[in-house]
């Protein structure tokens, strides 16, 4: 009977054993992120924070939809940005982000009865340190409530899965439908009926914005971001080709060889998780399956890599569960690969320059195309792709 108690208990302290390593993989990866964004006095940011800011600008003067990009960064800037200030704002919210980001996969990885290691690789994958060098990077948000939301649809709570997807269109359009992909292959996988009527009825939440841009002019594809040079572009090249070893800094190969191990694992215990993972690598890979047509995504293999971590750490975490004495000391390796990445490959990951609140004066931002110009612009900027 002692004997069967201590069997029993072994999986119990197990799983403490990787609580404790999770939260202290979070604790690191949010000071790095906190670093990265109050490290410095200056705001800088990619080549779209300049028309965001006048977005949220001209949202507290005035209310309304002045572009089809998704609205919700505006409206709680132009809310928060009286009391801290235009320049501080950005930074509070990406670092919001981040938090957000890490601990929706964590509920996520609970609801999905996956293992704690998953949600521990997951805090150091790289390029989540460039979502926080590189802001504004809206998406952040917007994929915390896509791993919220799969959490509750693992859990079949579907009102709140239906709630939070109408939510996520108003938060970031693409994150939207990355997690329309994934709950579709998840309750496909799950035979979950509710779950797929759960994740129709939330698409209707994207109706009031549809309306309201088809009512200002513009067509369905402009408030899908579908138009010419947004979410879709026109190319006969991989976009991709000339920074691989960025790349593969970034998607870490310490996690791409735990994912390469624990991925038998993965499709044996766990259908629905192993389904949604494949789905979303099929998803990274669409630079690749796209060419042949002579187009891509904005999705590059770079940007990719939001999407590509979902996988990663979730085959990942199995191989980790399996190794008992090195499991560990692994992810302490991914925490090294991560601090090696910040100053080698991150700042390869986008371009970042110092942005001055004065540039804003004149800024015009086009309303059914997210372009802008004004005096300090000689010709319209094409927004970076995220």
């Amino acid at each position: 009977m002692a004997r069967e108690s201590g069997e029993a208990s072994q999986p119990r302290r197990a799983e403490e054993r990787w609580t404790w390593i999770w939260r202290g993989s979070l604790t690191v990866a949010l000071a790095l992120h906190g670093w990265i964004l109050f490290g410095h006095s200056e705001l800088r940011g990619g080549a779209d924070l300049l028309p965001h800011l006048r977005l949220i600008q001209q949202m507290a003067e005035a209310p309304e939809l002045r572009s089809v990009y998704a609205p919700a960064y505006h409206v709680i800037g132009a809310l928060l940005s009286p009391l801290v200030g235009l320049a501080l704002f950005p930074k509070i919210f990406a670092f919001a982000a981040a938090a957000a980001f890490l601990l929706g996969f964590r509920f996520f990885q609970l609801g999905a009865g996956l293992p704690t290691a998953c949600a521990a690789l997951f805090a150091f994958a790289p390029y989540t340190l460039a979502l926080s060098r590189c802001i504004p990077k809206t998406e952040v948000a917007g994929y915390a409530l896509a791993f919220v939301a799969l959490g509750m649809l693992a859990r079949r709570r579907y009102v709140a899965t239906a709630l939070i997807l109408a939510l996520s269109f108003w938060v970031h359009t693409a994150a939207a439908i990355f997690l329309g992909i994934a709950g579709g292959v998840w309750a496909l996988a799950s035979r979950d009926a509710r779950g797929l009527a759960a994740l129709a009825a939330g698409t209707l939440g994207f109706a009031p914005l549809l309306v309201a841009h088809v009512a200002a002019g513009c067509s369905p594809a402009e408030a899908l971001l579908l138009s010419e040079n947004d979410y879709l572009r026109a190319t006969s090249a991989w976009s991709s080709a000339g920074a691989w070893d960025v790349i593969l800094m970034l998607a870490s190969p310490v996690a791409l060889l735990l994912a390469a191990l624990g991925a038998p694992a993965l499709w044996r215990r766990h259908v629905p998780a192993a389904a949604v993972c494949a789905a979303l690598v099929v998803l990274y890979l669409n630079e690749l399956w796209l060419s042949p047509l002579e187009m891509r995504s904005a999705l590059d293999l770079l940007r990719g890599l939001s999407v590509l971590s979902l996988p990663l750490a979730v085959a990942g975490g199995f191989a980790l569960e399996a190794q008992r004495r090195t499991g560990p000391w692994l992810v302490v390796a991914a925490g090294l690969w991560a601090l090696l990445c910040l100053p080698t490959a991150l700042p390869r990951a986008c371009h970042v320059r110092e942005v001055s609140l004065a540039e804003l004066r004149g800024l015009e931002v086009a309303r059914c195309t997210f372009r802008w110009h004004g005096p300090a612009i000689q010709r319209p900027a094409r927004r970076a792709p995220r």
